[in-house]
């Protein structure tokens, strides 16, 4: 008669031969891949560019890879229509939740001063009128990027509920009123 122990011993050794079978077939079947859902996406094949462009005569065009166009339905190629409206979207949702500053009407840019001039007029009027702020080194000013930002001493910021002082920060947004007429 043959020993219990014995045959736990090659039913154990059998299964063991069968997982290392199952799993060298499941590799070679499957390409040593693993998973769909464990592996990368694959990169894109290639990248395509959305950028508006501004013409000198202040002319926008919708720039998709290498191909302008003036107006959204110029677009006939449906996956650069899609790509456009894709890149708005991805703009709308970037600009939400932003501070609002009124811009001025069309055409009127290169005749009016600088937005960040014209702020900085009135804010440094402001502080004029209350000398019993302490702020002196506060202004707006137009970032290396083009982008309006303010300068409390040598701090940086790019809108007003950013900076920390609550009464500096409402002096601010007294500035903005004020520009933009309601105050």
């Amino acid at each position: 008669m043959v020993s219990l122990e014995l045959v736990y011993f090659f039913a154990g050794g059998a299964l063991i031969v069968g997982l290392l079978f199952g799993v060298a077939i499941g590799l070679a079947l499957g390409g040593g891949r693993g998973s769909e859902r464990a592996s990368a996406p694959p990169p894109p094949k290639a990248e395509t560019g959305v950028a508006l462009v501004r013409s000198p005569d202040g002319t926008w065009w919708i720039e998709v890879g290498k191909q302008r166009y003036r107006h959204l339905q110029d677009i006939h190629d449906h996956q650069a229509a899609m790509l456009v409206l894709e890149a708005l979207r991805a703009t709308r949702e970037m600009t939400e939740g932003a501070a609002e500053l009124p811009l001025p009407p069309l055409g009127s840019v290169a005749s009016v001063p600088p937005l960040a001039e014209q702020l900085d007029a009135i804010l440094q009027d402001l502080l004029r009128n209350r000398p019993e702020l302490p702020y002196r080194a506060v202004r707006f000013e137009t970032l290396p990027d083009g982008t309006l930002g303010i300068t409390v001493g040598g701090q940086r910021y790019r809108r007003p509920e950013e900076v920390p002082d609550p009464h500096l920060r409402a002096l601010l947004e007294e500035a903005i009123r004020r520009w933009s007429g309601g105050g």
